[in-house]
């Protein structure tokens, strides 16, 4: 799995090829998408590995 910061320098560098101006904002921007992702992504495998889910009716109280 790649990590965040080499996914970071990564967009930078495409960034930088295609001629975007790096400024802060361009800066916030890449570092708060790969975040982003990779939550999602961290989101995704849970629900992907967690057991399914059983509803079982409620026992009568009387």
């Amino acid at each position: 799995m790649i990590d965040r910061k080499t996914l970071e320098l990564t967009m930078i560098q495409m960034a930088c090829q295609s001629g975007d101006p790096l400024d802060r904002h361009m800066l916030y921007t890449i570092r708060n998408g790969v975040a982003q992702a990779l939550q999602a992504k961290e989101r995704h495998k849970q629900r992907m590995t967690t057991p399914d889910y059983q509803w079982k009716k409620p026992v009568p109280r009387r």
